[in-house]
């Protein structure tokens, strides 16, 4: 039997399914993803799996979904971003992940996050199989290197190629 996402409820409270976002020197990691991502703000929650919440200037939280190359303004306020996360904890922290990956027994230790051996681009799943980890310095540094690439305007078009006139001069060039 398959459960509705409803009926999917965390086996602990969420916080147990984000790691402390202080220790961590954000600024460098989240200046690729800026814009879309306001250039000031603070980290307010960041999951085990790429996933940072930040809270700009003017109260608004953003999501930045570094796994799917995403930056989305999410809330208009702290209150409703906690309420959204409560709904949507299999998504935005990927809960029923997490419990799993406990279960194998795939920790990742301090200082690392869980990301796709095999990204959803190339028929990756979110699945404990296809999970590894990697420091979180440099999985940022991958996931923003893969989201400018992705988000980079296009080239100017080029402007076509124009055979030179032919010069004409003085009379030479003149018909009679």
């Amino acid at each position: 039997m398959i459960l509705p996402p409803e009926k999917l409820v965390p086996i602990a409270e969420l916080d147990a399914y984000v790691m402390d976002p202080t220790p961590f020197n954000w600024g460098p990691m989240l200046a690729p993803f800026s814009p879309p991502l306001p250039r000031e703000g603070q980290v307010v929650l960041a999951s085990y799996f790429g996933d940072v919440f930040v809270e700009d200037k003017d109260g608004a939280v953003w999501w930045l979904n570094g796994m799917e190359e995403r930056v989305d303004r999410i809330a208009i306020s702290n209150s409703p971003f906690l309420e959204r996360v409560s709904r949507e904890h299999l998504t935005m922290l990927k809960t029923k992940l997490m419990e799993a990956l406990i279960i194998a027994d795939k920790l990742a230790r301090a200082g690392t996050i869980y990301g796709l051996i095999t990204p959803r681009s190339e028929g990756g799943k979110y699945h404990p199989d296809n999970i590894g980890a990697a420091p979180i310095a440099e999985a940022f540094a991958f996931m923003g290197a893969q989201f400018t690439k992705k988000n980079a305007p296009p080239a100017p078009p080029k402007a076509p190629e124009v055979a030179p006139a032919k010069q004409k001069s003085g009379i030479w060039g003149k018909k009679k």
